[in-house]
């Protein structure tokens, strides 16, 4: 009996270990990207047209994300990091603009984004974006971005930096984490 105790032992120990050693480890990946942004306009949820590349100039930190508004899973939970975030910068929020543009967009009206973003408690400098599908899978094929990430939890979130500097960052970001990478980025 002793001689079968001694390897179910070990296993237990090395399982630890791996479990243990793990513990604290980023659940996320940073990647410096370049992008080129698109030429074209989409729709903000006052219904106001929002040409892309100059609404997303240099000039000062851009987050945006990739969502839609009937996610239940991953959606909300970046959102909450935003009305958080935003929270941090009060009462000056348009200091940074925060960015959502839907990956459904034949369902996400700009009514509903409105909506969605007075649900989560947004101040002014988070705005949400929608256009016609095909406009839509350009501006997310610009960024990298698949509308099966949505399905897969492999969600993105997408800072830029005042000089222009992008990053990327895939997997979860708690909120704490959150705040850590956007206070990295170059100043």
């Amino acid at each position: 009996m002793k001689r079968h105790l001694i390897p179910l032992l070990g296993l237990i120990a090395l399982g630890a270990m791996i479990y243990f050693s793990t513990l604290g480890k980023a659940k996320y990946h940073r990647t410096e990207m370049t992008y080129a942004i698109p030429a074209v306009t989409l729709i903000n949820q006052d219904g106001q047209p929002v040409p892309l590349q100059t609404f997303l100039s240099p000039g000062k930190p851009v987050l945006l994300e990739f969502i839609f508004t009937s996610c239940t899973t991953l959606c909300p939970t970046q959102s909450v990091k935003f009305t958080n975030f935003q929270r941090r910068l009060a009462p000056d929020t348009e200091q940074v603009r925060l960015v959502s543009i839907t990956i459904d967009p034949e369902t996400d009206t700009p009514p509903l984004m409105k909506t969605y973003l007075k649900q989560f408690g947004a101040q002014p400098g988070w705005d949400f974006l929608t256009g016609d599908k095909e406009t839509i899978l350009r501006v997310m094929n610009a960024f990298g971005i698949q509308a099966s990430d949505m399905i897969t939890l492999d969600n993105s979130l997408l800072m830029r930096a005042v000089n222009g500097q992008w990053f990327k960052f895939d997997g979860e970001l708690s909120g704490e984490t959150f705040q850590t990478e956007f206070d990295r980025l170059p100043h």
